[in-house]
């Protein structure tokens, strides 16, 4: 699990910094305008929806398959823009990372039921609150 997580480190920083030279190179921004423009919100988006330590990040399957889309996306982008030999470092990866999340996927799969129960108690103890108290409130 450790090694599919820093491999999913590595391309999520490699796919922000992808979109990032997208933005420079294709429009002609500033390296400024294009970090703010495109780099952020490629930043939020990795960080929220598919970093392991997110609270909202997408769960098994859904998070490998959109997760590896994003990141074969990126790749193209580099190889469509000249950076061929980082382009296809970075489809030799995204190709390492998807058998590795695939050998692994019991683990994910187990990992995210964990997760989504956790937020199904959450979901259900703010569902309580908003009723009225319950438990050992409800006793004093």
């Amino acid at each position: 699990m450790k090694a599919a997580n820093a491999a999913s480190f590595v391309l999520e920083v490699a796919f922000v910094c992808s979109v990032i030279l997208w933005a420079i190179d294709v429009p002609g921004l500033s390296p400024l305008v294009a970090t703010l423009a495109a780099g952020i919100p490629a930043l939020v988006v990795t960080a929220v929806f598919l970093s392991a330590q997110s609270k909202w990040r997408l769960l098994w399957p859904l998070r490998g398959v959109v997760a590896h889309l994003l990141y074969l996306g990126g790749a193209i982008v580099l190889i469509v823009l000249g950076y061929l030999t980082l382009g296809w470092i970075f489809v030799l990866l995204v190709l390492l990372s998807a058998v590795l999340n695939w050998r692994l996927r019991r683990g994910f799969a187990a990992q995210d039921a964990d997760i989504a129960a956790s937020r199904s108690r959450a979901r259900e103890r703010r569902q309580a609150r908003r009723t009225g108290a319950t438990g050992r409130r409800a006793a004093r």
